[in-house]
């Protein structure tokens, strides 16, 4: 049996997957890491134990890196500062996930979680180049990033707990405060996973 239809049998009918089949991909993603860690859908991820399933990498600040401390400043505020994480394989073997520093904790998290999955789904690298092409300096596909990035945020928000705690009419910083996310990524899960009309009544 195919891994998907696989994956679809053991958890359809167990209020595990959103209404959305689109949808389906990535709560699976998610469950299967939480799965492998040990981690109950209620529970906040630890975003450093996710990496422990995959062999050779290295999460590193940016501020940690050695370059010049002017460097280190440029890239956490203005337009610099927008960027949040990339994965750099090095020629050992190693891959290093360099995180930007200034960002919240919840907004790290994601960032680590995302990176997690472009490594666990295989997802080739982003070019960087230093003459803009077609007006970005980086590769950009957009269907490789969201599936990444919504992998990740199904991770630290299971839809079955998520539809749970709005139905008992927990608040969205509660919901955020239980999971360490940001109230912004709770929104966007209920968005996605069409539970956005019982949020409202929450919120």
């Amino acid at each position: 049996m195919p891994k998907q239809a696989n994956r679809v049998s053991r958890r359809k009918g167990k209020g595990l997957l959103p209404p959305n089949p689109k949808q389906w991909d990535f709560e699976h993603n998610g469950l299967d890491v939480r799965q492998e860690l040990g981690v109950p859908l209620d529970a906040a991820v630890d975003e450093r134990a996710a990496f422990s399933l995959r062999s050779n990498v290295t999460i590193v600040a940016h501020g940690e890196l050695e370059m010049a401390q002017t460097y280190i400043e440029r890239f956490r505020g203005g337009r610099s500062g927008r960027w949040s994480g990339m994965c750099v394989p090095l020629p050992d073997g190693e891959t290093f996930v360099i995180y930007n520093d200034s960002h919240a904790i919840t907004r790290i998290r994601a960032t680590l979680m995302e990176e997690f999955f472009h490594l666990r789904l295989g997802h080739p690298p982003t070019s960087v180049r230093i003459f803009k092409k077609e007006g970005t300096h980086r590769s950009y596909q957009s269907d490789v990033e969201r599936e990444a990035y919504e992998s990740g945020a199904a991770l630290l928000v299971p839809y079955k707990s998520l539809r749970e705690m709005l139905l008992a009419r927990e608040s969205t910083a509660s919901i955020a405060t239980q999971f360490g996310v940001s109230p912004e990524l709770v929104r966007f899960r209920a968005k996605v996973t069409r539970l956005y009309s019982h949020i409202r009544k929450a919120a």
